[in-house]
């Protein structure tokens, strides 16, 4: 099997709330998104989705994506998609670093993987381990009267895990959690993301005034190295995120023992190829894993969702339906949702098809 042509499509996501806020005065309502359609001599096609939350979330940008695809299609034009390490390599030597737009391409590859091998895909990344995958909801930063209304909704939706976003003055979100912490339930999993947004001092002093609640700090600097030295003096879990771009970023946070938990996003560290990697990594180390992607529609969710129902259930904290976060869908066959849980089909591949209708052609490469 060889790829023939890989297709390049957009679309614009709009969030279902009135805005998606979080440290540092970030606020975004539309979110670009890019779709590749990758033909291969048999007739199959696969797809892949990526989407930046924003311009200024991690190193990638909506607009970006199609200039870097332009580089990197005609780099794996008839090279077999089923060899995916062989791809990855082909990528890397078109074009250095843009994670995000490798992964575009990779996932429509382990598509394709799936859909040759006739099996879903998260049987070609270690099988059915976490079927009912626990999902948690992400509470944007506003004020507090919103946001506990927000916690409420998603309560009676049936989700116990929460991602508070956090991010103004370090007194504010003291008082924010305090006053959010009188609803909290007793079975309730809270991680409190401020986005880089503090310095160590800060975070130091928001986890010592919050010492008695149970949650977790989520990035609360902006460098890995602040967050090392945070994670030494205080009793809260921190879960890494930002900070994690790579393998060896994870190794060494691994090395120095920087973290209880981290944030796997697939596009941010190119696909699922390197994304299975890492996720055994931590496996084997014990630590717990968020699966997700920055944002996107059914391609993306599916992406991730196959590495996280492919991981076994101990190591998987949390996942996110992202295609729910959209008024509208690019795909029919996402992953299902029900009572704060998601799980999979096990059609062959993602198991999604593309709502052409809802793309627009940005390129063809042959």
């Amino acid at each position: 099997m060889r790829i023939e042509s890989i297709a390049v499509y957009t679309a614009d996501l709009t969030y279902t709330g009135k805005a998606y806020a979080f440290a540092g005065g970030r606020s975004h309502r539309v979110f670009t998104s890019t779709v590749v359609a990758v033909t291969t001599n048999t007739g199959l096609v696969g797809y892949g989705e990526v989407c930046p939350c924003g311009p200024n979330y991690m190193a990638a940008f909506s607009e970006g994506i199609p200039s870097c695809l332009s580089l990197l299609a005609p780099s794996v034009i008839g090279e077999d998609p089923t060899h995916t390490t062989r791809i990855h390599e082909c990528m890397d030597q078109a074009l250095t670093g843009h994670a995000a737009a490798k992964a575009a391409i990779d996932i429509a590859c382990w598509d394709l993987l799936g859909k040759h091998a006739g099996l879903p895909v998260y049987a070609l990344l270690g099988g059915l381990l976490s079927p009912s995958m626990p999902l948690h909801r992400n509470v944007p930063l506003a004020e507090s009267d919103e946001m506990e209304e927000s916690l409420r909704q998603f309560r009676s939706e049936g989700f116990r895990r929460f991602q508070i976003k956090l991010g103004r003055s370090v007194e504010e979100d003291i008082d924010l959690v305090r006053a959010l912490s009188k609803v909290k339930h007793a079975d309730e999993l809270w991680m409190c993301d401020i986005n880089r947004a503090w310095r160590q001092d800060e975070a130091v002093r928001f986890s010592r005034a919050l010492e008695d609640l149970e949650i977790y700090l989520e990035q609360p600097c902006y460098s890995y190295e602040e967050c090392l030295s945070v994670r030494r003096r205080i009793r809260h879990p921190v879960k890494l995120d930002e900070s994690l771009n790579s393998l060896a970023d994870v190794q060494r946070a691994l090395r120095d023992d920087a973290m209880d938990a981290m944030a796997l996003k697939v596009s941010r560290v190119g696909g699922l190829t390197p994304s299975r990697i890492i996720r055994d990594v931590c496996v084997d180390a014990g630590i717990a894993m968020t699966i997700e992607d920055a944002w996107g529609s059914g391609i993306a969710t599916a992406a991730y969702a196959h590495l996280a129902v492919s991981t076994p259930a101990k190591a998987l904290l949390t996942t996110t339906d992202l295609h729910n976060y959209n008024t509208s869908q690019l795909a029919t066959g996402a992953p299902e949702v029900f009572s704060g849980q998601m799980t999979l089909s096990d059609r062959p591949g993602l198991g999604v098809v593309p709502d052409f209708e809802k793309l627009t052609l940005l390129d063809v490469y042959e």
